[in-house]
């Protein structure tokens, strides 16, 4: 991806940051800073807000690179070229330079992305409530809740059946399976993160039409386009 900063490499895989990273944890931090943690932890000041919020954003990333090295990790154990990971706007993508040999292969790689997310959630939703009988900041706990909440979110997101997401990829491989058929499976797949997209830009402009959800309204449309718009390049790159 152009316009990314090279951080490093992790288990043997080149990571780097897109500048639009910046935009969603900007993003994040001020919601979580001037919302979600003052209801949840009331009493603290501005600044302690910030701060919280400022780590929270950058922990979410954490785990955004953790789902992402998930899937390069079983890529690389299942004799697939890793090219590298990027961070940007709407969470990461792990670049990969040749495909799953088998269905169970692409199963696997794709599984282990939403799979190491929902681990993440588990266990810190778990530990939000030990966290909040003992004496632990109320704003620690508030933080540590929301990552577990958001993890989960992340790990059913992904599992959606529909390209380009990680469930797309899944109905990819459960229709090769069945069939032996690639081609046939792609377009399955394309299809359904079409339709899926397509339902998410209507529920987003039914939340801005009814005026009470502005902000998540334009969120499912964004997220609706993405879906689109991944679904359609990857039908346009698969031959007929």
């Amino acid at each position: 991806m152009n316009n990314s900063v090279r951080l490093g490499r992790i288990t043997g895989v080149d990571v780097g940051l897109h500048w639009s990273v910046l935009v969603i944890g900007g993003l994040l931090a001020a919601g979580l800073a001037r919302g979600r943690l003052p209801s949840d932890a009331p009493g603290y000041s501005s600044v302690e807000y910030v701060v919280a919020a400022a780590v929270a954003a950058c922990v979410f990333l954490a785990c955004v690179l953790a789902h992402e090295l998930g899937h390069a990790v079983v890529a690389r154990r299942e004799c697939v070229g890793v090219d590298g990971i990027t961070l940007w706007l709407l969470g990461g993508v792990t670049r990969m330079t040749s495909e799953a040999a088998t269905p169970r292969a692409e199963v696997a790689i794709s599984g282990a992305g939403p799979l190491t997310s929902l681990v993440l959630g588990v266990v810190m939703a778990g530990v939000t409530p030990a966290l909040r009988a003992g004496a632990v900041s109320p704003l620690l706990v508030a933080v540590v809740g929301w990552l577990g909440v958001v993890n989960i979110v992340i790990a059913a997101f992904n599992s959606l059946p529909g390209a380009p997401l990680d469930g797309g990829h899944l109905l990819y491989a459960f229709i090769w399976s069945r069939h032996g058929d690639r081609l046939r499976a792609t377009h399955a797949a394309t299809r359904a993160g079409s339709a899926i997209g397509t339902v998410l830009i209507v529920l987003g402009f039914l939340e801005i039409a009814r005026g009470t959800a502005l902000e998540r309204g334009i969120g499912l449309v964004f997220l609706g386009w993405f879906l689109c718009t991944g679904a359609q390049r990857a039908a346009s790159s698969t031959p007929e």
